[in-house]
């Protein structure tokens, strides 16, 4: 049995005993029982501090991914500006890049551990970049492709938000597209 289950049992044994809802003597062969045997305020404790070390090492990880994700897709999408002389090479190491992320995300460990959020965002940044750079390198000036990429992303993040139940897509995609839909009204 994990900690945390043991943890809520005798948290809910000694609510138990509190309330009197079963005999005093049950409830203290019950935590002990629960506790193996060793003093159960010492066993929570001790699990408590074990879970809040668990979480806080859970949570370093998840900033250090989040961190690094952004940096690499900072990193690229900075490269595919700076590098104008290669638009296809930049594109295309993006999109390799993009690939990688994805494929890392739909790991069973990634999803599990509450890892993937980040990776998404990273991908969602990567390719709006990527929408960017394809109509500065061969559309630049036309404003009507470039309005029809922005939707194309503010859609495609709708959509992922809807089908995955990310609310952070869901808002992104239709502030998104608001923001899109003021911008024609106030420049007709």
């Amino acid at each position: 049995m994990t900690k945390e289950k043991k943890q809520i049992i005798i948290s809910e044994i000694r609510y138990w005993k509190s309330n009197k809802l079963l005999p005093e003597h049950y409830c203290d062969f019950l935590i002990t029982l629960y506790a193996q045997g060793e003093d159960p305020d010492e066993v929570v404790m001790k699990e408590s501090s074990m879970l809040q070390k668990e979480r806080r090492q859970l949570r370093t990880k998840q900033l250090m991914i989040l961190f690094f994700s952004l940096l690499l897709a900072g990193v690229a999408s900075a490269a595919m500006f700076m590098l104008n002389e290669y638009p296809a090479a930049t594109l295309l190491t993006a999109t390799v890049l993009s690939v990688f992320l994805l494929i890392l995300a739909s790991g069973k460990n990634f999803i599990k551990k509450g890892f993937a959020p980040f990776l998404y965002i990273s991908m969602a940044f990567l390719l709006l970049m990527m929408s960017l750079k394809i109509w500065t390198a061969f559309f630049n000036g036309e404003t009507s492709i470039l309005i029809g990429l922005l939707v194309l992303n503010c859609v495609l993040w709708l959509f992922t938000g809807r089908l995955m139940k990310l609310l952070y897509f869901t808002i992104s995609g239709s502030l998104g597209l608001l923001i899109i839909v003021g911008f024609l009204l106030l420049s007709f």
